[in-house]
């Protein structure tokens, strides 16, 4: 008993240890986003848009793009408002030409280019079999090729001053593959792969690759996202799961996470509310998770609808997607230009 309490103290000894080295170094890491030259890469709704409000409240300046003109140009009026100094351009994250150019002239903007988060993206839902080659293709171009590229246009300018911060918003569905979102769930396990390989590499050069996977987030995406098959039934169980309390965080709260994150200078790290523990639970029983998640599969819409063909959200109304019980995304979709 005694040799067990002495090993016990001696384990608890070196964990502790390791927890104040790792808080010592992160803190070293620390910067003040004061004057900041930071590159969002889909920052006129949703997430992006969340984080490049408190980026303003905390005083960085900003260049956004996205490919609709009209939510960029309201994103950057509001930013502009908050006192930021806004760069903002029309950009396909899709186009490495578009993006090449984006990120070169938001640099030359600014006279460099201090922070890139990689954080547009795009969701399609629907069953398997109502997917195309083109849908997988078409978000491994816009959730992993597009930050691909746009970091590799930013290291240049991070290089010259030997400091940098990468973050790519990836998501909990690019650790484990969620139904009917394969196409997403491959893009972002894709990302995570890129982003930590990045990480490795370039963390010698002083430039930290920061991995972001978020649970799910109250951002109003679902009204934007692309549905398929009975699209409106997918729709519905969607927006649900995306206003309860319980299961979606709130933007804010992830958004803060994210921030605090690559202040720190992390590599992968989960974003989620302090009480959810699925992640704990998915890490520790990872063959119970696919079992539960193929009962879940077994429920949800099966093909019909409208096929192979696509829907967006808004276009799938129904009485439950307008129901109490998502209540919380249209806040959160009006709150976030997504409407």
């Amino acid at each position: 008993m005694h040799a067990l309490t002495k090993l016990a103290l001696g384990a608890a000894g070196t964990m502790a240890a390791v927890q104040l080295t790792r808080r010592v170094v992160r803190n070293r890491r620390r910067f003040d986003w004061t004057g900041r030259r930071v590159v969002i890469m889909g920052g006129s709704r949703g997430l992006g848009l969340v984080l490049a409000r408190q980026l303003a409240h905390l005083g960085a300046n900003l260049a956004i793009c996205a490919r609709s003109h009209d939510d960029l140009r309201r994103a950057a009026e509001e930013l502009q408002a908050l006192g930021a100094d806004v760069f903002w351009q029309t950009c396909d994250i899709r186009d490495p030409e578009q993006v090449e150019t984006f990120i070169d002239r938001a640099a030359h903007h600014f006279i460099g280019i201090d922070v890139l988060i990689n954080v547009a993206g795009i969701i399609t839902v629907g069953p398997l079999d109502s997917m195309k080659q083109e849908d997988f293709e078409d978000s491994m171009r816009t959730n992993c090729w597009g930050p691909l590229v746009a970091s590799r246009a930013a290291l240049p300018w991070m290089r010259r001053e030997n400091w940098g911060r990468i973050v790519n918003v990836a998501s909990l569905g690019g650790k484990r593959a969620v139904p009917h979102m394969l196409p997403y769930a491959a893009s972002k396990f894709a990302l995570v792969g890129v982003s930590n390989g990045m990480r490795a590499e370039l963390k010698q050069e002083n430039i930290f690759v920061t991995t972001a996977c978020p649970s799910l987030m109250r951002t109003g995406s679902p009204r934007n996202a692309n549905f398929k098959g009975q699209h409106r039934e997918e729709y519905a169980w969607f927006s649900i799961g995306d206003s309860l309390p319980g299961v979606a965080m709130d933007a804010q709260q992830a958004a803060a996470q994210i921030l605090e994150a690559c202040q720190q200078g992390r590599g992968e790290v989960f974003i989620r509310p302090p009480w959810n523990v699925t992640i704990a639970l998915q890490n520790m029983f990872p063959e119970v998770t696919q079992e539960v998640l193929a009962l879940a599969a077994a429920v949800m819409p099966k093909m019909g609808g409208i096929g192979r063909e696509m829907a967006k959200g808004h276009q799938s109304e129904s009485a439950w997607s307008q129901s109490v019980l998502t209540a919380l995304t249209r806040r959160a979709a009006a709150a976030n230009n997504q409407l």
